[in-house]
């Protein structure tokens, strides 16, 4: 007797027809960082410049640019489904639950165009998200394979991607350490000493090849066997947020020192300092996400140049490479002096991070933000008190660890707008989901 054929699930033609009306109806987005990722600037991480690179050189000037937007597109629509299948075939989910996890992981593609400033559609755009957010969805999937079946060959893939996300965008170094916690996690409950010293050993070598790689490519493209630049004046601009210019007396060095003075009266006469910020944890939050690309460019990166310049910087790399190690110098030398500051602003950030994960700021949204986080701690302690070996809440367990590290890493270096947090809100929920389905599943109440 034939078995009845398998017929695709009417729920996985959702992305395609999603993302070829994204194509079909919207034009190409150029956006503030695009014309560095298409001069292959030395700032930004290489996969995404080189990407556009082999387009424009298969392809000439003239059209690549809506070349490269149909393969984005292309791109967003398989991880969609990749990670849709993957997750309907280990939990076994029928059509509904498949239908949610999928518009989960569309999601991202419509809140960020409808609430972020930018208005950016992130597969239609030149920006570096277009490449991300396909290659997270991918490196999650193969994380799920690695974590519930243990597999190797999924431990592979998913560390080879962690890398190219993390040459794509430097906040996503936090997959490779999401791949590490999860790989020894696994091997210490299966008490296996010598896979762990594996993954120790391939952790650091994926950070090493990083580094590697991105020197070579800008040897290769720029001239120089250098990492990227500007981390550093990055990093300077939330310290010099939290300064009083009196630290400035901590600088040894006293060309750093004459740098600090002329950024931070800049930054006292435009108000981009603590003391102007609005009473409130939240508001201080606000107020320095308001002003940080001002402090980075403005008061730091413009002022400085025009001092290089002077001087007879004739080159932008190493001009910027100068840049960043006073940057670096003036961070270390005031940082203890501002430290308790530059925590709180640091706390206050990542709790916009944290908000921004699963829902919008706003102050009638802040307050469900963090009752959907004590809903998922209460069911994953729920589920896991009922069933030890629940398979629900490995998985939430990652998606709640990939949310937090995206958030606290991120406030480290920057500020959490809507468009660096997205990689959390799919997954976030989507781990709130399986639990949900576990629940009632097994009918632990």
């Amino acid at each position: 007797m034939l078995g009845r054929k398998k017929c695709i699930s009417p729920v996985y033609l959702l992305p395609v027809l999603f993302f070829a009306g994204l194509w079909l109806a919207g034009t190409t987005g150029i956006y503030n960082d695009s014309h560095q990722y298409i001069a292959m600037h030395i700032h930004r991480e290489p996969v995404y410049p080189f990407f556009l690179w082999i387009f424009r050189t298969l392809f000439g000037e003239g059209g690549y640019l809506e070349i490269v937007r149909f393969v984005q597109n292309v791109l967003a629509a398989f991880s969609v489904l990749y990670l849709t299948a993957c997750i309907r075939r280990e939990f076994a989910l029928k059509g509904g639950m498949t239908f949610l996890v999928c518009s989960l992981l569309l999601a991202p593609h419509v809140i960020t165009p409808v609430f972020s400033e930018s208005s950016l559609v992130l597969s239609n755009g030149i920006i570096s998200e277009a490449l991300v957010l396909p290659f997270f969805y991918l490196f999650f999937a193969k994380c799920l394979y690695m974590i519930l079946e243990r597999s190797r060959r999924a431990a592979a893939a998913a560390l080879a991607l962690a890398l190219l996300l993390s040459l794509t965008r430097g906040q996503m170094m936090t997959a490779i350490l999401l791949w590490a916690v999860s790989g020894l996690c696994l091997c210490m409950a299966a008490r296996c000493w010598r896979a762990a010293g594996v993954v120790a050993v391939c952790t650091l070598l994926a950070f090493g090849g990083r580094t590697s790689l991105l020197k070579s490519y800008n040897l290769a493209f720029n001239g120089h066997f250098i990492n990227m630049t500007f981390g550093d004046v990055g990093l300077l601009a939330n310290v010099l947020y939290a300064a009083d210019r009196e630290v400035g007396e901590r600088i040894a060095d006293g060309e750093a020192r004459e740098y600090f003075y002329l950024s931070f009266d800049l930054a006292q006469e435009r108000g981009a300092n603590y003391r102007y910020a609005p009473e409130g944890f939240l508001n201080r939050a606000a107020h320095l996400e308001q002003h940080h690309d001002m402090l980075k460019f403005e008061l730091i990166e413009q002022p400085w140049r025009e001092v290089h310049d002077r001087e007879g910087f004739t080159d932008y790399i190493p001009e910027n490479v100068e840049s960043d190690r006073i940057a670096s110098v003036i961070a270390k030398s005031i940082l203890p002096g501002v430290l308790g500051r530059w925590l709180y602003d640091y706390m206050a950030l990542s709790v916009y991070g944290l908000i921004r994960s699963v829902a919008v700021v706003h102050p009638l949204l802040n307050g469900y933000a963090f009752l959907v986080y004590a809903l998922f701690l209460a069911m994953m302690g729920l589920v896991f008190y009922k069933n030890r070996e629940s398979r629900a809440v490995r998985v939430a367990a990652f998606c709640l660890l990939a949310v937090l590290a995206n958030v606290y890493a991120t406030s480290l270096l920057i500020m959490c707008l809507s468009r660096y947090m997205i990689y959390g809100l799919p997954v976030f929920y989507i781990g709130l989901l399986l639990l949900a389905h576990e629940v009632r599943s097994f009918k632990i109440l």
